[in-house]
């Protein structure tokens, strides 16, 4: 019943399976079953009660002595000071040893030995000298949340490995329309790179073929473009200062000055990449000194390309931003955190998995991490939809589920397509928690 192990002054007596731990030194459970007693550490209560607590409270007799292990108070005081030793014992120290205590006196010759869950298991334990120290308490064996078998394979599956379909989908189609479309774009490519990163972004996403647009491409030729716009556009104010004597002392100090801001703009723009080591796909690729201004020119085009597209109560690319991350976790307990995009030929969805368990009491109480195990979920095209049911399999994070504010165990999102789909592949990213689908157009 576990009566017991509270009672215990010298934490001594462990669950049955759970190592035990002294002085920094764990060693294996004496007993997987039910719960023991560690006899180094036991001292028959000596030095803290007159009868052996763990006894006194057992409602069946279970904490019965081991009488291959006889010890005199000495013995057991003497490990009392050493498993305590900042606490001090004087002479009228408790003890069930002393006369009238615990119901009688005892000889040196009955002393029961550590007390033991069963004799034969206090028996089995290794003998060991134990050291001055502090108390450790239990070790706890961690908990290893349950989590979906794998691979998962569903009704309308289509067997095409993910990353050559999502190649196949992005190209354009034979008609003119995409390949115009993604032309335009890439031949836009060193002005459209002086835009803001989020703009950028955008475009990246709708155009939907790196091949023809990217926000890291589009950013580097502009880079270059401003390499030599800088320097021009100085020259050129040199010509009008000088009275358009080229030859003049000082002329070239105009060339310089335009090299000096593109390098200063560029440093700015690649900060995240040059001086803070992320990937360029990942940082911030800010805006060209006058890439505010050609927003009202691209707003029109974004908004011409972005026909189709559309995304979820959350938009996916904030994300990875650190703010609001306990609001979006709660969102996606509820599925709601997803992105779809037209890539013409198909659709790609992305989808958030929760990536924290709330903050409950019951959640330290059983002993879990913050981290959420991953959810089981089902993949069906239904009526023109496509449905993704999560579920969390783990039993004791769907009891907290039971009692947490905010927190259902299962949810069902239910995205509308706006064109017939015949097939679909997905894939899990399990550090990220992201589940994407790539859906098949019906040609």
């Amino acid at each position: 019943c576990g009566a017991c192990e509270p009672e215990c002054p010298n934490t001594a007596i462990y669950q049955g399976g759970v190592e035990w731990e002294f002085n920094g030194t764990t060693s294996p459970a004496i007993n997987a079953e039910i719960f023991y007693i560690v006899p180094e550490k036991c001292t028959e209560c000596v030095g803290f009660f007159d009868q052996e607590a763990c006894a006194a409270v057992c409602p069946v007799d279970c904490c019965v002595p081991d009488p291959a292990r006889p010890e005199t108070e000495e013995q057991l005081l003497a490990r009392a000071k050493e498993l305590h030793p900042g606490e001090t014992f004087d002479e009228n120290f408790p003890s069930r040893f002393k006369e009238n205590a615990g119901g009688g006196a005892a000889s040196a010759d009955e002393a029961p030995a550590a007390a033991a869950a069963a004799a034969p298991v206090a028996a089995a334990a290794p003998a060991a000298v134990a050291a001055p120290g502090r108390i450790e308490k239990a070790v706890k064996p961690a908990y290893k949340p349950k989590t979906p078998e794998g691979p998962k394979d569903f009704t309308g599956e289509l067997k095409e490995d993910f990353d050559d379909l999502l190649l196949r989908l992005q190209r354009p189609p034979g008609g003119t329309t995409g390949f115009l479309t993604g032309l335009v774009a890439m031949l836009g490519m060193p002005i459209l790179g002086a835009l803001p990163d989020g703009t950028k972004r955008t475009l990246q996403d709708v155009v939907a073929n790196r091949m023809f647009f990217s926000a890291a491409g589009a950013t580097g030729l502009n880079v270059f473009h401003n390499f030599i716009l800088y320097p021009v556009l100085f020259a050129v104010a040199g010509v009008v200062a000088f009275g358009g004597n080229i030859w003049t002392l000082g002329f070239e100090d105009y060339l310089l000055y335009g090299v000096t801001v593109a390098s200063l703009e560029t440093m700015w723009r690649l900060r995240g990449s040059m001086f803070g080591g992320v990937p360029v796909e990942d940082s911030n690729l800010g805006p060209a000194f006058y890439g505010p201004f050609l927003l009202p020119v691209a707003a029109p085009i974004v908004s011409l390309l972005s026909h189709g597209h559309e995304s979820g109560t959350i938009a996916f690319d904030g994300f990875y931003d650190g703010q609001f991350d306990e609001k979006r976790d709660r969102e996606r307990r509820y599925g709601e955190v997803y992105r779809i995009q037209d890539i013409g030929r198909g659709y790609l969805v992305q989808l958030e998995f929760p990536q924290q368990l709330p903050q409950t009491a019951l959640k330290d109480e059983l002993g879990l991490s913050d981290d959420m195990p991953d959810y089981d979920y089902d993949l069906a095209l239904t009526n023109g939809s496509f449905v993704v049911r999560g579920t969390v399999v783990d039993p004791l994070v769907r009891k907290i589920a039971s009692g947490a504010p905010s927190f259902p165990p299962d949810f069902t999102t239910r995205i509308p397509l706006e064109a017939p789909v015949e097939g679909f592949k997905h894939r899990y990213r399990d550090q990220e928690k992201v589940l994407e689908v790539l859906l098949v157009k019906r040609s």
